[in-house]
């Protein structure tokens, strides 16, 4: 994965993330935890945007690649409001492996 493919696979999530958000009331303990995740993905977008961080070292693979597996996993339940909890634990994976990435700029 190259760092123009991982700012756009999380603005995709963050997208993802506000369409569920937009369905759920303010004040439910799911919505606020969206709410953090998306505010946490989109500081550590701009972080990885805003540095330089060389896609060719083995931390960069090794984060990328469970990145990629939280992914996965978000694509089979996000679009489905039943499977919320199971989104909820994917999305949190997939947030820690960003925050990892991000931590490279420095």
């Amino acid at each position: 994965m190259t760092v123009n493919e991982l700012i756009k696979i999380i603005g995709n999530i963050i997208v993802s993330v506000d369409v569920i958000r937009s369905g759920l009331d303010r004040n439910t303990p799911e919505r606020v935890r969206l709410d953090n995740d998306r505010d946490d993905l989109d500081t550590f977008q701009r972080k990885i945007v805003r540095s330089v961080i060389d896609d060719n070292t083995a931390e960069f693979r090794k984060y990328t690649a469970s990145l990629k597996e939280a992914d996965a996993e978000l694509a089979k339940t996000i679009n489905d409001i039943k499977k919320l909890a199971e989104t909820l634990a994917a999305l949190n994976r997939f947030v820690t492996a960003a925050g990892k990435i991000a931590a490279l700029a420095g």
